[in-house]
């Protein structure tokens, strides 16, 4: 006996054993009030089927013959009207129709004096068919008033009569029902209570019996798992008491040996780790840019001497705080949170800092760093000091515009000059002096569009231009670039066609730089575009941003050319000459692209053709910056 019940007790160590116990009991209890459940509902459905079928059979039944001899009396009325062979031939089919429900009825009767009520209704329509043949049978044309008197005084009064067996058969059966209904009622009701004395017993027994049982399972669970929270805080000399001998109990064990080993390893180890974390530390401190580090949710680890000394911040009150909360500089928060979010291992941009009333730029480069899993667990944020050459750069971009206003004046004379010679407003020109003159001309216009093109770059890197942000869609713009381009198109062969998914939505833009944006990019692949080519231009939603995208089929640009091609001035070497432009248009296209909060890139492939596409963000547009141009 006491080595059955050790047998027992040892089944019974194993966590797996618990638990299969604890599973099996509420499953026994979840069987037992299914099997009720089953009993109940199977004995529900027979009231309801016998409820649904049989009585509803005899009443659709009995329904169907009152119909049939309405439709049998509208046919003797016919009959009378003189219309005999339609009469009859409605009568028989009706006649039938009688019959196949009359059986329906006699082979369905399940109620007391139901089937003496089915001989009268069938002895009674037998003698009506004879009735009617006995109308058929008076000469009608002769005497008609005969014919009437015999429907009226033979005919109408069994049609009532029966009529109302067919109403006494269909009350028997309707109160059937309603006692049906009755006890399925209270078979219902009661077998609920049951159920529900069930259910309240099982769900409360079951949590009862499971919590006290989970809460004695997990008792040394809990106890493992706030040592192992004080291993993980750093107090590797922690040892986790055995209160069970089952898997948890042999997992206590296994990390009690753990711990030692830790604890053995760190006292080795701590010295080695500590001198070479202050190392990593003063190579960082030393380093002469503005420098900080950032755990995934933008608190402060780290910050060097530079950053200390230029945002004037102390470490010690910085550390393991938000960094808005110690930088209150939103377009510098807002760059770095958007380029922890992008797919990019690290992102650069120059960004405009003000301190002491100074304006500094630094381009900053955000770099995410990563664990041996590739987890990203921080961020290194990076401050290099491009001031002067941001200066020079405005110089440069003053320079040019002033260059360029001084060039437009006697430009804008040269074209209008060489205009009135060309058209021999003020004398007559020999073959080869309009040559000339047109040579002159055509390279006079080109020299415009370059100074053209030169102010409005200068404008827009100044933030000078002005942008006249409103709402609009760019289903119009796309269109109205279409009939400007379209001739052009035409002239060279070159088809142009363009899709929009439905119903894309507004957006707030400057619609007519937009619209000098894809008039450009059109122009480009025109220019590179032979007769029988075409053109496709496609615009769709996604992301929160408007698409929109220029396709052709031309000669395509190689690919180290196609990120430099929105730079100012860059000619993709090995192109015919005569079609080559300025080099300004695809920079100013990337400008205005940018200012509306937009993207823009090209895939392209030698001989295959190049797509051009731009994005326009759906919320607000980008700067709206307004000044006046001198």
């Amino acid at each position: 006996m006491y080595s059955e019940l050790y047998g027992v007790y040892g089944m019974l160590k194993t966590l797996k054993t618990k638990i299969s116990l604890i599973y099996f009991g509420l499953v026994a209890v979840i069987a037992i009030v299914g099997s009720v459940s089953v009993y109940s509902l199977f004995q529900l459905s027979g009231a309801v089927d016998g409820l649904m079928t049989h009585n509803y059979k005899s009443i659709k039944a009995v329904a169907n013959m009152d119909d049939v001899l309405e439709k049998q009396n509208n046919s003797i009325l016919l009959f009378l009207s003189g219309d005999k062979i339609q009469a009859d031939k409605e009568f028989i089919q009706n006649q039938v129709l009688f019959q196949r429900y009359f059986s329906i009825e006699k082979h369905n009767i399940t109620e007391s004096g139901e089937k003496e009520c089915v001989n009268n209704l069938k002895s009674s329509y037998n003698e009506y068919l004879k009735r009617f043949a006995e109308l058929k049978n008076i000469p009608y044309e002769k005497n008609p008033k005969i014919s009437l008197q015999y429907y009226n005084e033979q005919i109408i009064p069994l049609l009532k009569y029966i009529k109302g067996y067919l109403e006494k058969i269909s009350n028997l059966n309707e109160k059937a029902m309603f006692r049906s209904k009755e006890y399925a009622t209270k078979d219902s009701v009661r077998d609920m209570y049951l159920l529900l004395f069930l259910s309240i017993f099982s769900v409360v027994g079951g949590f009862l019996v499971s919590t006290f049982f989970i809460n004695r399972f997990l008792k040394p669970l809990r106890h493992l798992t706030r040592t192992m929270k004080l291993v993980r805080e750093g107090d590797l000399n922690q040892q986790a008491l055995l209160l069970s001998s089952d898997e948890i109990g042999e997992l206590a064990v296994e990390f009690n040996n753990m711990t030692k080993r830790l604890h053995e390893y760190e006292k080795s180890s701590i010295g080695k780790l500590t001198a070479e974390k202050n190392k990593s530390l003063a190579l960082v401190k030393s380093i002469s840019d503005p420098l900080i580090v950032m755990n995934t949710n933008f608190l402060i680890q780290l910050i060097n001497n530079a950053f200390e000394r230029f945002f004037n911040v102390i470490e010690d009150k910085a550390l393991n705080r938000h960094f808005f909360d110690v930088i209150e500089d939103k377009e510098l928060f807002e760059y770095i949170s958007s380029s922890f979010i992008t797919i990019e291992e690290f992102t650069e941009k120059i960004i405009c800092i003000r301190n002491e009333e100074i304006d500094f730029y630094y381009n900053v480069i955000v770099t995410k760093v990563r664990d041996n899993d590739h987890k990203i667990n921080g961020i290194v944020v990076t401050f290099h000091n491009v001031t002067q050459l941001k200066q020079l750069d405005i110089v440069k971009t003053d320079f040019l515009s002033t260059i360029s206003h001084e060039l437009k004046t006697p430009l804008t004379s040269i074209i209008m000059g060489t205009g009135l010679l060309d058209n021999e407003s003020i004398g007559q020109l020999s073959r080869k002096q309009k040559n000339i003159i047109s040579t002159i001309k055509e390279d006079s216009e080109r020299l415009l569009v370059l100074v053209n093109n030169l102010l409005e770059l200068s404008r827009i890197e100044s933030g000078k231009a002005v942008f006249n942000m409103k709402f609009g869609h760019i289903e119009r713009i796309i269109e109205n670039s279409m009939k400007i381009m379209l001739e052009q198109a035409r002239n060279k062969g070159v088809k142009l066609s363009f899709e929009f998914e439905d119903e894309l939505p507004a957006i707030n833009i400057d619609s007519e730089k937009i619209l000098w944006v894809l008039n450009n990019l059109i122009i480009n692949a025109l220019k590179y575009s032979k007769g029988g080519e075409s053109i496709f231009i496609k615009a769709y939603e996604r992301e929160s941003k408007i698409f929109i995208s220029i396709k052709d089929n031309g000669v395509g640009i190689p690919k180290e050319y196609q990120k430099k091609i929105f730079e100012k001035f860059i000619q993709v070497k090995g192109q015919d000459m005569e079609i080559r432009g300025t080099g300004l248009g695809l920079a100013i296209v990337k400008e205005i692209v940018e200012v509306h909060g937009g993207e823009i890139w090209c895939e392209s492939a030698p001989e295959e053709g190049s797509t051009f596409t731009f994005t326009l963000p759906l919320a607000s547009g980008g700067k709206n910056e307004k000044s006046s141009d001198s």
